[in-house]
């Protein structure tokens, strides 16, 4: 199969950011993107999902930024006590 040119913008410092990301595991911006590109066709679809939040989602965001109804814990176990796990 033929070769093409893709071309792309990006914010630069996302480039860089995920570049040593992708260096670490040994793959370049092209090889990702054609990895990307072919789960896309093997799912038909973009492969995680994409969507707007529902009423519920936006009324924790708004909770989150306004700091109601928001829990502090000193550590991670008195959030799993918490949690109860």
């Amino acid at each position: 199969m033929g070769q093409t040119v893709l071309s792309v913008k990006t914010d630069e410092e996302l480039k860089i950011g995920v570049g040593k990301i992708l260096q670490q595991l040994g793959l370049n911006h092209s090889t990702a993107i054609n990895m990307y590109y072919r789960l896309i066709l093997a799912q038909k679809g973009i492969p995680f999902d994409v969507k707007l939040p529902n009423k519920k989602t936006l009324k924790a965001i708004d909770d989150i930024e306004r700091g109601k109804n928001v829990k502090k814990f000193a550590a991670a176990k008195d959030l799993f006590d918490d949690l109860g796990i």
